[in-house]
């Protein structure tokens, strides 16, 4: 398991999520926690970035959590429909305990 803690603006030109994922699930990592708490802005690009985690781990068995999403980004999440997709935590503890008890990346019913 895997936690990364996200820096700055999540936006076009910024592909670093993305080759980050890549290289952590082809090294053999099945599950990640991103932390949003320093992420001050998203545009669609990241968006997609994340979306594209979430399917990569899912495609391998693994999962996918966000803590620290401030409320401007779980907005955007939910505006957009994400937190069926999603599961959002509130610390780094229980999500990482929610990925270590089922390490799927399917929102619970």
């Amino acid at each position: 398991m895997v936690l990364l803690d996200l820096h700055g603006k999540l936006a076009a030109g910024d592909a670093v999520i993305k080759q980050t994922i890549d290289l952590l699930v082809a090294s053999g990592v099945r599950r990640i926690v991103l932390n949003f708490a320093d992420v001050p802005y998203m545009d669609s690009v990241g968006l997609n970035a994340i979306v594209r985690a979430h399917l990569t781990l899912g495609r391998v068995g693994g999962g996918l959590a966000l803590v620290g999403v401030p409320k401007h980004l779980a907005h955007i999440l939910s505006v957009t429909r994400l937190t069926t997709v999603f599961e959002v935590f509130d610390s780094e503890a229980v999500a990482i305990e929610r990925l270590r008890r089922n390490p799927s990346s399917q929102v619970p019913s």
